[in-house]
Protein backbone atom coordinates (compact mmCIF):
# COMPACT_ATOMS: atom_id res chain seq x y z
CA UNK A 1 0.00 0.00 0.00
CA UNK A 2 1.30 3.40 -0.99
CA UNK A 3 0.58 6.40 1.24
CA UNK A 4 -1.15 9.34 -0.43
CA UNK A 5 1.09 12.40 -0.26
CA UNK A 6 -0.69 15.73 0.05
CA UNK A 7 1.18 18.82 -1.12
CA UNK A 8 1.86 21.40 1.55
CA UNK A 9 1.51 24.99 0.42
CA UNK A 10 1.11 28.31 2.20
CA UNK A 11 -2.70 28.06 2.39
CA UNK A 12 -2.46 24.52 3.80
CA UNK A 13 -0.17 25.65 6.64
CA UNK A 14 -2.13 28.86 7.24
CA UNK A 15 -5.40 26.94 7.59
CA UNK A 16 -3.91 24.29 9.90
CA UNK A 17 -2.19 26.93 12.07
CA UNK A 18 -5.35 29.01 12.36
CA UNK A 19 -7.52 26.13 13.59
CA UNK A 20 -4.82 24.80 15.93
CA UNK A 21 -4.44 28.27 17.45
CA UNK A 22 -8.23 28.65 17.82
CA UNK A 23 -8.51 25.23 19.47
CA UNK A 24 -5.81 25.93 22.04
CA UNK A 25 -6.72 29.51 22.90
CA UNK A 26 -10.46 28.80 23.17
CA UNK A 27 -9.81 25.76 25.34
CA UNK A 28 -7.45 27.55 27.71
CA UNK A 29 -9.61 30.71 27.82
CA UNK A 30 -12.47 28.52 29.04
CA UNK A 31 -10.35 26.56 31.56
CA UNK A 32 -10.76 23.32 29.62
CA UNK A 33 -8.04 20.76 29.95
CA UNK A 34 -7.24 18.16 27.32
CA UNK A 35 -8.29 14.60 28.03
CA UNK A 36 -5.21 13.18 26.33
CA UNK A 37 -1.75 14.59 25.70
CA UNK A 38 -0.50 17.99 26.71
CA UNK A 39 -2.97 19.98 24.63
CA UNK A 40 -0.30 22.41 23.44
CA UNK A 41 -0.22 24.31 20.18
CA UNK A 42 2.26 21.98 18.45
CA UNK A 43 0.22 18.88 19.33
CA UNK A 44 -2.94 20.51 17.98
CA UNK A 45 -1.11 21.75 14.89
CA UNK A 46 -0.01 18.22 14.05
CA UNK A 47 -3.62 17.09 14.37
CA UNK A 48 -4.95 19.93 12.23
CA UNK A 49 -2.32 19.17 9.58
CA UNK A 50 -3.71 15.63 9.33
CA UNK A 51 -7.29 16.91 9.19
CA UNK A 52 -6.39 19.48 6.52
CA UNK A 53 -4.69 16.76 4.46
CA UNK A 54 -7.77 14.53 4.69
CA UNK A 55 -10.06 17.42 3.72
CA UNK A 56 -7.94 18.10 0.63
CA UNK A 57 -7.90 14.39 -0.21
CA UNK A 58 -11.71 14.32 -0.13
CA UNK A 59 -12.00 17.40 -2.33
CA UNK A 60 -9.50 16.02 -4.85
CA UNK A 61 -11.20 12.60 -4.98
CA UNK A 62 -14.81 13.70 -5.21
CA UNK A 63 -15.74 12.52 -1.71
CA UNK A 64 -18.56 14.65 -0.35
CA UNK A 65 -17.71 16.23 3.00
CA UNK A 66 -20.92 16.92 4.91
CA UNK A 67 -19.13 18.17 8.03
CA UNK A 68 -15.53 19.15 8.74
CA UNK A 69 -14.09 19.73 12.24
CA UNK A 70 -12.99 23.26 11.44
CA UNK A 71 -14.69 25.99 13.42
CA UNK A 72 -13.93 29.47 14.68
CA UNK A 73 -15.09 28.87 18.24
CA UNK A 74 -13.84 25.92 20.26
CA UNK A 75 -15.00 27.36 23.58
CA UNK A 76 -17.40 24.47 24.14
CA UNK A 77 -16.85 20.77 23.74
CA UNK A 78 -18.48 19.69 20.54
CA UNK A 79 -19.27 16.09 19.71
CA UNK A 80 -18.96 16.99 16.05
CA UNK A 81 -15.20 17.36 15.89
CA UNK A 82 -14.84 14.58 13.34
CA UNK A 83 -15.55 14.55 9.63
CA UNK A 84 -18.82 13.30 8.19
CA UNK A 85 -18.36 12.11 4.62
CA UNK A 86 -20.80 10.61 2.18
CA UNK A 87 -19.80 7.54 0.16
CA UNK A 88 -22.23 5.76 -2.12
CA UNK A 89 -25.17 7.47 -0.44
CA UNK A 90 -24.11 6.54 3.11
CA UNK A 91 -22.70 8.90 5.73
CA UNK A 92 -19.61 7.92 7.67
CA UNK A 93 -17.94 9.58 10.64
CA UNK A 94 -14.18 9.81 10.13
CA UNK A 95 -11.62 10.46 12.86
CA UNK A 96 -8.12 11.49 11.84
CA UNK A 97 -5.08 10.36 13.82
CA UNK A 98 -1.82 12.09 12.92
CA UNK A 99 1.61 10.86 13.97
CA UNK A 100 5.02 12.41 13.51
CA UNK A 101 7.12 9.94 11.55
CA UNK A 102 10.46 10.10 9.77
CA UNK A 103 9.33 9.67 6.15
CA UNK A 104 5.53 9.78 5.75
CA UNK A 105 5.55 9.44 1.97
CA UNK A 106 7.65 6.27 2.17
CA UNK A 107 7.32 4.90 5.72
CA UNK A 108 9.19 1.95 7.13
CA UNK A 109 7.29 -1.22 6.25
CA UNK A 110 7.25 -2.14 9.95
CA UNK A 111 5.59 1.14 10.99
CA UNK A 112 3.15 0.77 13.89
CA UNK A 113 0.51 3.43 14.58
CA UNK A 114 -1.27 3.99 17.87
CA UNK A 115 -4.79 4.70 19.06
CA UNK A 116 -5.12 5.65 22.72
CA UNK A 117 -6.94 2.86 24.58
CA UNK A 118 -8.86 5.17 26.93
CA UNK A 119 -9.98 7.38 24.08
CA UNK A 120 -11.17 4.32 22.16
CA UNK A 121 -13.04 2.92 25.17
CA UNK A 122 -14.68 6.30 25.80
CA UNK A 123 -16.47 5.98 22.46
CA UNK A 124 -19.89 4.39 22.89
CA UNK A 125 -20.21 3.49 19.22
CA UNK A 126 -17.32 2.15 17.14
CA UNK A 127 -19.11 2.54 13.82
CA UNK A 128 -16.70 5.04 12.31
CA UNK A 129 -13.58 5.18 10.17
CA UNK A 130 -10.12 6.05 11.45
CA UNK A 131 -7.69 7.57 8.96
CA UNK A 132 -4.02 7.60 9.96
CA UNK A 133 -1.83 10.42 8.68
CA UNK A 134 1.89 10.95 9.04
CA UNK A 135 3.85 14.20 9.04
CA UNK A 136 7.61 14.60 9.32
CA UNK A 137 9.02 16.72 12.14
CA UNK A 138 10.06 19.45 9.71
CA UNK A 139 6.46 19.64 8.43
CA UNK A 140 7.58 19.40 4.81
CA UNK A 141 5.78 16.12 4.09
CA UNK A 142 2.28 14.91 4.95
CA UNK A 143 0.75 11.66 3.79
CA UNK A 144 -2.43 9.75 4.47
CA UNK A 145 -1.14 6.31 5.45
CA UNK A 146 -4.39 4.34 5.31
CA UNK A 147 -7.67 3.73 7.08
CA UNK A 148 -9.46 1.16 9.20
CA UNK A 149 -12.96 0.69 10.53
CA UNK A 150 -12.88 1.55 14.24
CA UNK A 151 -14.58 -1.70 15.24
CA UNK A 152 -11.44 -3.57 14.07
CA UNK A 153 -9.12 -1.67 16.40
CA UNK A 154 -10.14 -3.70 19.46
CA UNK A 155 -8.53 -6.76 17.82
CA UNK A 156 -5.03 -5.32 18.09
CA UNK A 157 -2.71 -5.67 21.07
CA UNK A 158 -2.29 -2.87 23.57
CA UNK A 159 1.19 -1.47 24.07
CA UNK A 160 2.28 0.09 27.34
CA UNK A 161 6.09 -0.04 27.10
CA UNK A 162 7.64 3.38 26.39
CA UNK A 163 4.15 4.85 26.01
CA UNK A 164 2.62 7.87 27.78
CA UNK A 165 -0.64 5.93 27.96
CA UNK A 166 -1.75 2.45 26.88
CA UNK A 167 -2.60 2.35 23.18
CA UNK A 168 -3.74 -0.10 20.55
CA UNK A 169 -0.82 -0.88 18.23
CA UNK A 170 -1.92 -1.02 14.61
CA UNK A 171 0.63 -2.05 11.97
CA UNK A 172 0.40 0.21 8.94
CA UNK A 173 0.38 -2.93 6.81
CA UNK A 174 -3.09 -3.73 8.23
CA UNK A 175 -4.61 -0.46 7.06
CA UNK A 176 -6.71 -0.21 3.92
CA UNK A 177 -5.45 1.82 0.99
CA UNK A 178 -6.66 5.43 0.96
CA UNK A 179 -7.35 5.21 -2.76
CA UNK A 180 -10.00 2.59 -1.97
CA UNK A 181 -11.89 4.69 0.58
CA UNK A 182 -14.66 5.51 -1.90
CA UNK A 183 -14.50 2.14 -3.69
CA UNK A 184 -17.86 0.39 -4.03
CA UNK A 185 -16.16 -3.01 -3.64
CA UNK A 186 -15.00 -2.10 -0.14
CA UNK A 187 -18.50 -1.12 1.00
CA UNK A 188 -20.54 -3.37 -1.28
Amino acid sequence: MTPVAIPIDEKFITDACYYAFKTVTCSFDNAMKPRFGNGGLIKHLIGKIGETAFFRFCLENGIAVKHAPFRNDYSEINGNDDFIISILGHDFRVEIKTATIRNPTNPDEKLVLFYNRDQYKAQEDHDYIVVFAGVNKEVTQIALLGWIHASEIRNFSIWTKNMKAPAYAIPQSRLKDMKKLADAEVWG
